[in-house]
């Protein structure tokens, strides 16, 4: 039996695969006082569901895949270690400087943010590499052992080193941390050269020091989810999703942290490629969406690839290791509405997260929220059930919104919510258009797979707005990253500097290098215990014309560049590469290539998608009751049929008007809108777009 969790800011999701291949989705509100006793909470929801008990659940599982937010909201609530800083001497600013720029260059006024690292905490060793890896000031042992010292005195926790060109010669950067262990044994450290070995300085820095704030913080979060579970009679693997899509292991967690970093959001991607494949829509092209009560996750599968970068940002600072890219804006059923002193609705960012959450949980909660316009417009019902039968305070709802908008505004309380729901669609259409119009991408091309427990309620009115067609809302749509999660691989990056030039090919050093980021890779798989056969390892560069600032991510068409005509296939592909991306390719220039990396993935079984059987003679589905509702587009109220999802037979449609409630997550069917319940379980709208 396999199990994955997804750790959400109101929701945590899981998904079970039993020995015959049965998925099953749950979902429990998650505790932000202790993440564990939510992830606890939907265990026990799914031992009840199979008849065991919690204890027998955990003996017969193999593999328990987790995704957590817990280094994310570390970083964004400031709840890191206490980091200290060890620069070169005359390179204390390099966190303060960053890149010399700000994220709004046309704002004279605006601060530069602060530093991860504050001034105080930063102290210079003397020391100096040159950029061809040579000594160009030896390094002073004893500025090092001083700063270790003030470290110790300032009540440090962890401690990144980031030195000048450590990437071209590490040296210095080892010895230092050798200095820390014999003088402060038991502090955690990271070095740069380890965590990025890219070019940039900046970049390096900043994801070694913001993967030294997180391993004390994820050390005892792991440390403790791992012990609660080996208490309740676990004894399978434990992995950890990382921000490339994949999962690792505890060790190599624990060793670097910041690739949990975005770990549950990087597993949708995949699983909203997977339910398109299996529907056969969409030829490849993909916009998943995870909408739940926190955020609003939002990614893009041209072709079918999934795109990849090291731009990942957390509150402006860069984490730089390779990832999914998945675009967040704090957009969920609990993101909380008011009214500005204009008279203009603003949604989120801010959430009710899971306590107090929306007014209608009725946990104290006193703001209006998605949650309580979608109850007071007739969107839903009075029972949740992806809260696990939860009962909704219709009353509470309506006095929030009547209060906080629709009193403000003049306008009836069903007026007000059918505003906050636009609203809310109009900030989450925005987040899909910087990544597709923005980039000159054509939504209209793509199909919408629908994903997290509140996307079904909004999903046509987003596509809509964009001109999709077509919305997948799969059956395990409510619990799409946990989804995600249970049938994505095992993999890690293993990577490092190295500077070369096609003019000047280092054959030699780049096949030495190859091979040790191999065996490193191996070593891993088998760690990961990996059979031989599902072992595959990715080998890819950073490549750019010479005199350009910025690589792009090259796989190499050859295991090795070991002659002359191998290279000559390198430096095509990157040429066709750069057309494909640029629109422009330059036969004449040389490539440089910065750094070299080996992807380890270790191939799990394909999680198989039942097909459900299409009966004959069967009766179009009939509704089981009607809710009054607040229609936008009539501007009125009036009687909406509802369905309940085993009551619509396969391959039936139901015409908009309509809602559909669904175990994870109800669905609402617009007007001219028609749904469809395909062989696979999943729901397939055709919007009426204008």
């Amino acid at each position: 039996m396999d199990i994955a969790v997804d750790v959400g800011g109101t929701f945590t999701d899981v998904v079970i695969r039993d020995d015959e291949g049965s998925i099953r989705g749950y979902k429990s509100p998650t505790t932000p006082s202790d993440l564990s006793e939510g992830v606890f909470d939907g265990l026990r929801l799914a031992a009840a569901d199979i008849g065991l008990d919690l204890g027998q659940l955990l003996e017969s599982t193999d593999r328990f895949s987790f995704g957590t937010t817990v280094a994310t909201n570390a970083i964004l609530e400031h709840k890191v270690a206490r980091t200290a800083f060890l620069a070169t001497e005359g390179f204390r600013d390099v966190l303060s400087i960053r890149e010399g720029g700000k994220d709004d260059t046309y704002n004279i006024a605006l601060a530069y943010p602060p530093p991860y690292v504050p001034g105080e905490l930063t102290f210079e060793i003397r020391e100096r590499m040159t950029a061809e890896g040579a000594v160009h000031i030896p390094l002073d042992e004893a500025s090092v052992v001083s700063a270790i010292e003030r470290c110790r005195e300032g009540g440090v926790q962890t401690i990144v080193v980031s030195l000048l060109w450590s990437i071209a010669n590490p040296a210095h950067e080892r010895r230092v941390g050798e200095l820390i262990e014999a003088h402060l044994p038991d502090m955690p450290f990271s070095l740069g050269h380890q965590v990025n070995p890219c070019v940039r300085e900046y970049r390096r820095t900043s994801a070694a020091a913001i993967d030294a704030s997180l391993k004390p913080v994820v050390s005892r979060n792991v440390e403790r989810m791992q012990a609660e579970l080996e208490r309740r009679g676990f004894r399978g693997t434990l992995a950890y999703v990382t921000s490339n899509g994949g999962q690792t292991s505890t060790r190599e967690i624990l060793d670097k942290p910041v690739y949990l970093c975005f770990s549950g959001p990087s597993a949708a991607p995949a699983a909203g490629r997977r339910f398109a494949d299996v529907e056969s829509i969409g030829e490849g092209n993909v916009v998943t969406v995870d909408m739940g009560g926190t955020s609003f996750d939002v990614s893009i599968v041209t072709g079918g690839e999934i795109p990849m970068h090291r731009e990942g940002r957390i509150a402006g600072h860069v984490f730089g290791v390779p990832s999914v890219e998945v675009h967040t804006i704090g957009a969920g059923g609990g993101s909380i509405a008011r009214v500005d002193s204009g008279g203009f609705i603003h949604v989120g960012p801010q959430s009710a997260g899971a306590h107090p959450g929306p007014a209608c949980y009725g946990r104290g909660g006193q703001r209006p929220t998605v949650t309580d316009a979608n109850l007071v417009s007739g969107a839903l019902g009075e029972s949740l059930s992806p809260g696990g039968g939860m009962v909704l305070s219709a009353e509470s709802a309506t006095a929030a919104i009547e209060r906080d908008v629709a009193a403000p505004l003049g306008v009836t309380a069903s007026e007000a919510a059918a505003l906050v729901t636009l609203a809310c669609e109009q900030n989450m259409v925005a987040a899909i258009e910087d990544l597709t119009v923005k980039r000159g991408v054509d939504p209209r091309e793509y199909v919408m797979v629908a994903g997290g427990a509140a996307a079904g309620l909004h999903a046509a009115g987003m596509a809509r707005e964009l001109g999709i067609r077509r919305v997948i809302i799969p059956a395990m749509g409510g619990v799409l990253s946990a989804f995600g999660i249970l049938a994505s691989d095992v993999s890690f990056n293993f990577g490092r500097s190295h500077f070369t030039s096609s003019e000047r090919f280092d054959f030699e050093g780049v096949s030495e290098l190859l091979s040790s980021l191999e065996a490193d890779a191996v070593r891993y798989l088998e760690r990961m215990r990996i059979p031989a056969g599902a072992r595959v390892l990715v080998r890819t560069c950073e490549a750019r014309y010479a005199g350009q600032v910025w690589q792009l991510t090259l796989p190499l068409p050859t295991p090795r560049v070991a002659n002359e005509g191998e290279l000559a296939q390198l430096v095509e592909h990157f040429h066709q590469l750069h057309q494909r991306v640029y629109a422009v390719r330059s036969d004449a220039d040389p490539v440089e290539v910065t750094e070299w990396n080996v992807r380890a993935v270790g191939r799990r079984e394909e999680v198989r998608i039942p097909e459900l059987r299409v009966a004959s003679g069967v009766s179009a589905p009939a509704p089981i009751s009607a809710r009054r509702a607040y229609l936008g587009e009539l501007r009125e109220l009036v009687d909406v049929p509802v369905y309940r999802t085993d009551a619509i037979p396969v391959e039936h449609e139901v015409a908009g008007p309509a809602f559909v409630d669904a175990p994870l997550g109800n669905i609402v069917v617009s007007i001219g809108s028609t749904l469809r319940l395909t062989r696979f379980g999943s729901f397939v709208l055709d919007v009426a777009t204008p």
